[in-house]
């Protein structure tokens, strides 16, 4: 059975959505009674005494309902969008909590009728064309790349979209998060997301749930299906409206001292939970849980992400900009130094390898730079094409074993990609190894059928096998 908070990802966000989206005729609903105010007061108080994650609280917020009830104090609301807004109103005095919440929907009768069950499918629809909440990407100025987050949505659901994200502004020289309009989200998401600026072990966040009474801890992933970016300096923008899932992000960011947060102070909802059916006709948004940081103890609920330069919202990106640009020069002359370093330690290896070769020792060359090929991978300081490129330029000059060596790699760290099958059978063909050649050059087609070079150069080695 899935968690409470993951089923519920968007926080207000999907309860908001689904509300718009099935209250038209609303105003048509049926005006409230006194009998009926009564029993989903009744209702909520059970609600939040039995899920509140601060069991003191909840019972404050029910003796309260208790008190209003008796002393009639929405005897003159009968409309029901009014009725809920005025309960949490009235309940956010007690509780203090950015996330309780009580919506009225609309009745079954008006739920059921095929244009509005039509709505909510077409606005299902347009979350998800929505691009995971992704609003923006771009390269600034100076080669800082922006991203513009509305919403974080389902791990499992928006990984492959965050990572196309990610994998676009990978090469930038300073990274800008822009959270201003962050409504929240799913906590995996977040885990995610802030795993890509950590290549060590970091406990992000915990959270307590009252329901079974334990802490889940988050701490950043291994391994994300990118090259992960420690040092690249971080600017994350945040405003009044950045809440829940978009604050803790900031937070982390924070309190890890791993980038500086700019912008206003965020709205300090910090307890994820669960949406409640109350009646047919109306939910409410309980938070079942409650985070804690590691590293203050404590969370952000009612307070907010104090960030760490203070600016109007609306000049935050301007401001962050151009402290970036400056970052990214500082960290571009960094990478720059350390790249030159690490090709000339690379240009050795090569001439190792070329000496082994001609000492007809293949098994050391090749194992010389296959090691030092593996670090400048994950280095991010090679790649398949560029590997691809060398062993071409070996090839050119008809020394197979070097080519060999290369394109063999290729074909082991990215054994999914179609060219590198085909590289090496080239060299194979080249070298008078028909069936190797046949062989990869039948994987590469399996991979890419479209792969025409691969179906030529097959033709060709039937032909000269026929002769």
């Amino acid at each position: 059975m899935a968690h409470p908070y993951r089923k519920f990802t968007l926080l207000l966000i999907a309860l908001n959505i689904c509300i718009f989206s099935l209250a038209k005729g609303q105003d048509s609903a049926p005006l409230l009674t006194d009998e009926s105010k009564e029993k989903i007061v009744n209702k909520i108080s059970q609600l939040l005494k039995e899920n509140y994650v601060f069991k003191d609280v909840g019972q404050a917020c029910a003796n309260f309902l208790s008190e209003q009830i008796e002393n009639d104090a929405y005897e003159d609301i009968s409309h029901p969008r009014a009725f809920a807004r005025e309960l949490t109103s009235d309940l956010g005095n007690i509780h203090q909590d950015q996330h309780i919440r009580i919506q009225s929907i609309a009745p079954a009768d008006q739920r059921l009728k095929p244009n509005q069950r039509l709505d909510f499918f077409l606005r299902t629809r347009d979350r998800i064309k929505d691009n995971m909440g992704i609003k923006k990407i771009n390269i600034l100025s100076s080669n800082v790349g922006y991203i513009d987050i509305r919403y974080f949505e389902p791990f499992e659901l928006a990984r492959e979209k965050v990572l196309h994200m990610l994998h676009l502004i990978q090469d930038t020289d300073a990274i800008i998060i822009d959270l201003r309009n962050n409504l929240g989200g799913n906590p995996t998401m977040v885990q995610f997301l802030c795993s890509y600026f950590f290549d060590q072990p970091v406990h992000l966040n915990s959270i307590y749930w009252r329901r079974g009474d334990y802490t889940e801890e988050f701490w950043t992933m291994d391994s994300i299906g990118i090259e992960k970016r420690p040092e690249v300096p971080v600017f994350v923008l945040t405003g009044s409206r950045t809440f829940s899932g978009g604050e803790e992000f900031a937070y982390n960011i924070k309190t890890q001292k791993r980038g500086t947060v700019v912008g206003e102070t965020t709205a300090g909802g910090a307890n994820p939970g669960y949406t409640f059916r109350i009646n047919e006709n109306f939910n409410i948004f309980i938070p079942t849980g409650r985070s804690i940081n590691p590293v203050t103890e404590t969370n952000w609920e009612g307070k907010g992400v104090e960030p760490d330069i203070k600016i109007k919202s609306s000049d935050a990106l301007s401001f962050a900009l151009e402290k970036a640009e400056h970052a990214a020069r500082i960290y571009r002359e960094k990478t720059d130094d350390q790249a030159v370093v690490f090709y000339l330690r690379l240009c050795a290896e090569f001439d190792r390898m070329d000496t082994l070769i001609v000492q007809n020792n293949l098994d050391s060359a090749r194992s010389v730079i296959h090691n030092t090929l593996l670090k400048a991978v994950h280095e991010n300081l090679i790649n398949e094409w560029m590997i691809n490129d060398l062993g071409y330029r070996y090839l050119s000059k008809n020394q197979f074993d070097a080519a060999l060596i290369l394109f063999q790699f290729n074909v082991e760290y990215y054994p999914e990609s179609f060219n590198v099958y085909d590289s090496l059978g080239e060299v194979y063909m080249k070298s008078g190894q028909t069936k190797l050649a046949i062989e990869n050059y039948n994987k590469s087609l399996k991979i890419n059928p479209r792969n025409e070079n691969a179906k030529y150069m097959l033709s060709k080695l039937s032909q000269s096998k026929n002769k």
